[in-house]
C-alpha cells in the first residue's frame, strides 16, 4: 500500500483516471513514457518537485480524499501546500498541535523526544569502552559520563510538566547539562588535532563541528520530510520556540537522531580519516567543508543510516532513516487521535488564535 506519492522525474505529470492517480514520466531519451497508477484511498501525501505538474482534476482527487499536496522548491524544502475548502487530514494534525502547544500534554511528546536522545548516548557507552581496555583515564571519564547521563534521564523523567514555561526551561537546562559533559567525554577521547571548545555553528570553529553541522545539516533535511509526508507541521513545537519561521517541532523531534550523527563524526575523527584538508576558512571566520569533506562525511552518513535499527518487539528491523519515517507517522496518528483529550475549551482555543498571530 502507498502512502507516499513523490514525483521528481523531470516532466513528469500526475493526472486522475477513474478515481486513480497516474503518475507519467517521460523517457528522456526519446522512447515511450511509463505510467504508474496509485489508488487514491491509499496515498497520504503527494510530494511535487521542480519541473513536474499536475492536473486539476488530479488535485480535486487528491482534495476529495484528504490528501496533503506539497510543492517543493530546488533544494527538495516544502513551499507551498494545497488546501482544499475542506480539512483535509494534515490539517486536523495541525489544528492538534496547535491545542497541544504551551500544555503538559505537548510538553511531554518533548520530553520522550529528549529521553530517547539520551537513552541512545548510554547505548554507545560500552562500545567507547570496548576499544579502551587498556586505558583506566579514559573508562573513568566513560564510567563518570554514563552515570552523569543516568541521572539527566532521571530528571528529566521526573520533571513536573504543569507550569510548561518554567517546566519547559528545566527540561532545557536538565538536556543542556547532560549535553556538555556528553560532549566533554568525546573531547577526551578525541585525538589531540580533533580537539574543540564546545559547541560551534555557523561557522564552526574547528573540524569536528564543521563535519557536525553538515552531518545535522543532512539530518535536518531526512527528518522535516518525514514530518511533511506524515502531514506534520513542522513550526508547531512544544519545546523550542513558536516564533515566525523557526521550525520549533523539527527541532523538538529531531533530538533521537542526532546521537547516530554523533558516531559517524567520532569515527572519522578518532580513525583520522576526516582531516583539515577536507575543510576550507569561512568567510565569516572559522570553518566549513570544502567538496571532498562533504562528500566524504555524506558518504558516512548514508552508510550509517542505511543499517538496521534492532527493534526487540518487532519480527522486521528497518534501517534507522526509515525508522525517522515511521517514528513521525506514529507520532502524526498519537496527536491526531487527541480530540476527546484536546476538546476545545476557551483557553486552549484562545492559545492556539494567539500562536497562529506570530
Amino acid at each position: 500500500m502507498e502512502s507516499l506519492i513523490n514525483i521528481q522525474h523531470f516532466g513528469a505529470k500526475l493526472r486522475s483516471k477513474d478515481g486513480l492517480f497516474t503518475v507519467t514520466l517521460p523517457d528522456l531519451n526519446g522512447g515511450p513514457a511509463r505510467v504508474e497508477e496509485f489508488a487514491a484511498p491509499h496515498v497520504q501525501t503527494i510530494l511535487l518537485h521542480p519541473k513536474t505538474s499536475l492536473t486539476t482534476d488530479a488535485a480535486l482527487l487528491a482534495e476529495r480524499h484528504g490528501i496533503t499536496t506539497i510543492i517543493l522548491d530546488e533544494d527538495g524544502e516544502p513551499t507551498i501546500f494545497l488546501a482544499g475548502t475542506h480539512p483535509s487530514r494534515s490539517l486536523e494534525i495541525w489544528k492538534h498541535q496547535l491545542l497541544l502547544h504551551g500544555t503538559p500534554e505537548g510538553l511531554d511528546f518533548a520530553r520522550q523526544w529528549l529521553c530517547i536522545k539520551v537513552q541512545r548516548k548510554l547505548e554507545w557507552m560500552p562500545k567507547l569502552k570496548s576499544y579502551r581496555q587498556d586505558q583506566p583515564e579514559a573508562l573513568k571519564i566513560i564510567d563518570d559520563t554514563a552515570a552523569s547521563l543516568q541521572d539527566t534521564l532521571a530528571r528529566l523523567r521526573s520533571q513536573s510538566l504543569q507550569n510548561v514555561p518554567a517546566a519547559a526551561a528545566e527540561l532545557r537546562g536538565i538536556e543542556g547539562n547532560g549535553q556538555k559533559t556528553y560532549l566533554a567525554l568525546i573531547n577526551s577521547l578525541l585525538p589531540r588535532q580533533y580537539k574543540f571548545d564546545g559547541r560551534s555553528r555557523q561557522p564552526a570553529q574547528d573540524i569536528f563541528n564543521a563535519m557536525l553541522n553538515y552531518g545535522y545539516g543532512i539530518l535536518y533535511n531526512w527528518t522535516e520530510s518525514a514530518l511533511w509526508e506524515s502531514g506534520v507541521n513542522p513550526y508547531f513545537g512544544f519545546l523550542h520556540s513558536g516564533e515566525r519561521q523557526h521550525k520549533a517541532l523539527l527541532y523538538d523531534f529531531i533530538e533521537p537522531y542526532r546521537p547516530w550523527v554523533d558516531r559517524v563524526v567520532f569515527k572519522l575523527c578518532v580513525r583520522k580519516i576526516a582531516t583539515l584538508q577536507h575543510a576550507e576558512p569561512h568567510a565569516k571566520g572559522g570553518l566549513w567543508l570544502n567538496a571532498e569533506g562533504r562528500k566524504l562525511l555524506a558518504k558516512a552518513v548514508y552508510e550509517k543510516f542505511r543499517r538496521k535499527l534492532t527493534v526487540s518487539d518487532a519480527e522486521t528491523a528497518w534501517t534507522l532513516r526509515t525508522s525517522i519515517a515511521k517514528d513521525a507517522v506514529q507520532f502524526a496518528q498519537r496527536i491526531h487521535r487527541l480530540k476527546a483529550l484536546l476538546g476545545t475549551g476557551t483557553n486552549r482555543t484562545q492559545h492556539s488564535i494567539s500562536l497562529l498571530a506570530h
